[in-house]
């Protein structure tokens, strides 16, 4: 039988989300923050201290006219533990961290071939087993994995890089390990962890474009998730920016990664027996004719592709993450922005901020960290 989940009211997860926010603060600061009462304030507390997710700490200062000192509350970040799972095509990396996310456990390992969904699930059970979660109090497990889910069930509808359809993983990992399990898109949770943690930290309006072996993005609208009517969002590997480019495109990508994709990349050396890496070629770009020529093709594509984006969703902040994108950020940014500058009304473009990554590798497992606490309480 799974754990019971903490259950706030309303009000209690107020004095929460306060408290965590402004630690360490007083009983009487978060009344005038929260707008709530002082009684309301008192039984919240009360509550939260029981729980263990609150407690008292020092005392702080008197005020002006003296009297006693008042004891200041803070958040018990060591309450619970949280695991983030990233699934990766050829990786699988997860962690243990405190509720601030700050790592207790980390581990990487290649994946070996999956065929199956039990093959799945058995990576991910060692993974965790060796990681020795049995040896933490877990609030929940967050899993980031590269394809389409629906976050209602946890169903993975969909991982191209295994060819898996329909898995119940939330289900079978929830069964095996008895906390709630969270599954969401890989990229999703990279745009969620970098808004917790890193680039776009402090901003409400976020689009993280990913450009690894294929290209897609995550959002963040008024300081939430959003995922669409299906969990379908943040396609943008499926823009169109040339109808006339070539129409028998694999259906796994999209018009834009037939442009710019670690993929698309990949083969253009290959095709032209170029022996180098694609990382290799990139460090010595400039004696590379051919493929630079290609890249300054694949940038106006991208650079349309966020113009498109910008114009429709006004965020506060790009954020260029993905293999490629965090590695090539600087070469990427000076191609793109110009036409991004040409294509975009002044009044959007000069609110927006271009970052890069800060989180590298780590974004999706702390934008799992995160996803679980969002979905059981308040962060």
């Amino acid at each position: 039988m799974m754990k019971a989940r903490l259950v706030l009211k309303n009000s209690e997860a107020k004095v929460l989300e306060c408290i965590r926010q402004f630690r360490p603060i007083s009983r009487a600061h978060i009344a005038v923050k929260t707008g709530l009462s002082k009684p309301v304030v008192s039984q919240a507390v009360e509550r939260l201290i029981r729980e263990g997710i609150v407690r008292e700490s020092k005392k702080g200062k008197s005020t002006l006219r003296g009297g006693k000192r008042p004891t200041l509350l803070e958040f018990n970040p060591n309450w619970k533990f949280v695991v983030g799972i990233d699934v990766g095509g050829s990786k699988i990396r997860a962690a243990i961290t405190d509720l601030d996310g700050n790592m207790k456990h980390e581990i990487e390992r290649k994946i070996h071939r999956i065929r199956s969904v039990d093959d799945l699930v058995d990576q991910i059970s060692s993974l965790l087993t060796d990681m020795k979660c049995h040896n933490y109090e877990l609030l929940g497990i967050g899993v980031g994995v590269p394809g389409t889910c629906d976050r209602n069930t946890g169903k993975v509808r969909y991982i191209p890089a295994f060819d898996l359809r329909d898995v119940p993983l939330k289900k079978i990992l929830e069964t095996k390990f008895n906390v709630p399990v969270f599954v969401e898109n890989d990229v999703t949770l990279n745009a969620l962890g970098e808004m917790w943690k890193g680039a776009a930290k402090g901003l409400r309006n976020v689009l993280l474009v990913a450009l690894g072996t294929g290209t897609g993005a995550g959002l963040i609208l008024n300081g939430t998730l959003y995922t669409g009517a299906r969990g379908m969002a943040g396609e943008i590997g499926y823009l169109v920016t040339d109808w006339s480019a070539e129409k028998d495109v694999e259906y796994r990508f999209g018009r834009l990664e037939r442009w710019f994709s670690g993929y698309t990349f990949e083969q253009f050396l290959k095709e032209r027996r170029i022996r180098s890496t694609l990382n290799q070629v990139f460090e010595k770009l400039e004696s590379h004719t051919d493929f630079r020529e290609f890249f300054d093709i694949a940038c106006e594509h991208l650079a349309l592709a966020i113009a498109n984006a910008l114009c429709l969703l006004d965020p506060d902040v790009v954020v260029l993450s993905g293999g490629i994108g965090y590695n090539q950020y600087d070469k990427i940014l000076a191609k793109i922005e110009p036409i991004v500058s040409k294509t975009v009304p002044a009044e959007i473009l000069e609110h927006v901020q271009f970052k890069r990554a800060e989180l590298a590798e780590l974004g999706v497992v702390m934008g799992a960290v995160c996803y679980v606490q969002k979905e059981l309480f308040v962060i």
